[in-house]
């Protein structure tokens, strides 16, 4: 074989890898609105996904005020070198996600309460996931969010699923908040709900062994992808 034909068949072989890795999940962590579990919930995705086989899973943290995403890691004396997690506020973050995504099977952008961060954001990934807690008030914040989303749709096609969190089992708030964003406003909320747990709530600074409900939770928005 030439030295022309082995460097393109070296290319294509490159080209399909990263095709393969791009091709995974991609998804943004997103609400408008401070303490709906944004970090948690992107944190325990990333881990949960290097966990189910993912060698190797991009989180960004887009938070320029924040930075918990990274930080956790941070701390963190056991964090798996599968799960690379990047500070990425808000400047060139789509141009570097972009650039980046060829070398990852999986990405989670973890964003704040930046409209322009989860524009961006949303222009590098599939589905955007929404946290939310099982409050009459949470429903009535989403607005801004939901505009987000509306926006980049009209350029490209966006998954759109909520997630209910801090959830206390057997409580009408909890059915009266899942009612209201399905019949309501005709949202699509995951079947898995995340419970008001200490070991949640805690796990900052570690790497949870129990990622459920987290787990389901990304059964979910791997089914949806694989649905389109």
């Amino acid at each position: 074989m030439s030295k022309q034909a082995s460097k393109l068949a070296r290319a294509k072989r490159m080209s399909k890898q990263a095709s393969k890795r791009s091709s995974g999940l991609k998804v943004t962590v997103g609400m408008l609105k401070g303490g709906a579990s944004r970090t948690t919930t992107a944190v325990y995705l990333a881990l949960a996904e290097h966990a189910r086989g993912a060698s190797r899973v991009l989180l960004v943290d887009a938070d320029s005020k924040n930075g918990t995403a990274f930080e956790w890691a941070e701390d963190a004396p056991d964090w798996p070198e599968g799960v690379v997690v990047r500070y990425w506020p808000v400047v060139n973050l789509s141009r570097r996600v972009a650039a980046a995504a060829g070398e990852y099977d999986s990405i989670v952008i973890d964003t704040g309460n930046d409209p322009e961060a989860l524009t961006a954001a949303l222009e590098v990934t599939d589905h955007l996931l929404v946290p939310i807690a099982p409050t009459g008030t949470e429903s009535t914040r989403l607005t801004p969010t939901l505009r987000a989303a509306a926006e980049v749709a009209q350029r490209r096609p966006i998954e759109l699923s909520l997630l209910i969190t801090r959830a206390r089992a057997g409580t009408r708030s909890r059915s009266e908040s899942r009612n209201a964003l399905e019949e309501g406003l005709g949202l699509r909320v995951l079947t898995a709900e995340v419970p008001l747990a200490e070991r949640i709530a805690g796990a900052y600074g570690t790497v949870p062994r129990d990622l459920s409900p987290y787990t389901d939770v990304l059964d979910e928005l791997h089914e949806i992808g694989e649905a389109k």
